[in-house]
């Protein structure tokens, strides 16, 4: 099939500001009116046979049955996306659109070959007959469409100045486990080496362990009583998740738990054992904002966005009657 360019009225319609700003000023309105008791639309009906490729699409997907929960799940969200769909095409968000113009004019040349006429008059006759509707490439892009009028809808009020950073500080308090850096351990070790020392591993551990305990060396001294480790005896302010990568979990839970200032009971690895001083444990803390601050504010935002659009779609809910149709292929 030859290759056809956009029609020249499309491409030119679609580089004019204005237009943007129309469409878009048209879906703020409608967002920002959506309260109450919204005028009524026509029903969706979910049919049997919907439900049965919903449920099947799934299947292939995560190769299992989904459980009557989980096809409930999928058929709500398979209305809340027609309903976006149709607020999309209500909006005119697919006129002018240039994916919708290709796949218009796409389609006339495939129905109709050279009978469509050039681009434009493809277009206008495609347009005219529909062939955007329901097609499953518009379908996507008109819901991507609705789902960016609510993201910048939600930005249309959010806070500036002082007033957003008061938010994003209590953003930061509010969700403080996320960003707050975790405990650090400062530490010496005396290694022990399996590979070594085979059976008398346990018994040299307790040997080097009593002599520690009666001596009181110095801990980056005691290091010399043990074996090499290839990462080194002393680690100064490693978070656990570094330690763990040197040592393995059960060597992090065990070295988090020490007392300060003493030297451990041998603590094993998959490498040995390890006599352990902790020198200070830094308590988990949060940062200041400023040190985290786009990471708040994305999240801050995309949390924000989530809110509008559930929001958004709780008040469609209203606006539409959802039926579902239940028969032998949904069951």
């Amino acid at each position: 099939m030859m290759r056809h360019r956009p029609l020249p009225i499309v491409r030119a319609w679609l580089r004019v500001p204005a237009v943007h700003f129309l469409a878009l000023g048209a879906g703020l309105c409608v967002v920002a009116t959506w309260t109450g008791a919204p005028a009524r639309r026509p029903p969706i009906v979910i049919t049997a046979a919907r439900v049965a490729e919903i449920r099947d699409e799934y299947a292939r997907s995560v190769h299992a049955v989904p459980t009557a929960v989980e096809l409930d799940a999928l058929v709500a969200r398979d209305a809340e996306e027609e309903m976006l769909y149709r607020e999309a095409l209500a909006l005119g968000l697919d006129r002018g659109d240039r994916a919708v113009a290709w796949r218009v004019i796409e389609k006339m040349h495939f129905l109709y070959g050279d009978a469509a006429g050039d681009d434009a008059q493809a277009y206008r006759r495609g347009m005219a007959l529909g062939l955007e509707r329901d097609d499953v490439v518009v379908r996507n892009a008109m819901i991507t469409k609705i789902r960016l009028l609510a993201r910048a809808a939600s930005r249309s009020d959010e806070p500036t100045g002082p007033a957003l950073e008061r938010e994003l500080a209590a953003y930061l308090q509010l969700h403080r486990d996320t960003y707050a850096q975790p405990t650090r351990l400062s530490l010496t070790q005396v290694f022990l080496s399996a590979a070594k020392r085979d059976a008398a591993l346990d018994d040299d551990a307790r040997t080097v362990l009593a002599r520690l305990r009666a001596t009181a060396p110095p801990p980056e001294a005691a290091a010399k009583l043990g074996d090499p480790f290839i990462a080194g005896s002393t680690f100064r302010a490693t978070s656990p998740g570094g330690l763990a990568k040197m040592f393995g979990d059960a060597f992090v839970t065990a070295a988090t738990a020490l007392e300060p200032q003493r030297w451990s009971e041998p603590i094993r690895s998959p490498y040995g054992l390890h006599l352990v001083w902790v020198a200070a444990r830094d308590a988990a803390e949060v940062p200041p904002l400023a040190a985290v601050r786009e990471r708040v504010l994305r999240a801050y935002r995309a949390e924000r966005r989530a809110r509008y659009l559930a929001k958004m779609v709780d008040e469609l809910r209203a606006a539409y009657e959802v039926r579902v149709e239940h028969g032998p292929q949904a069951l």
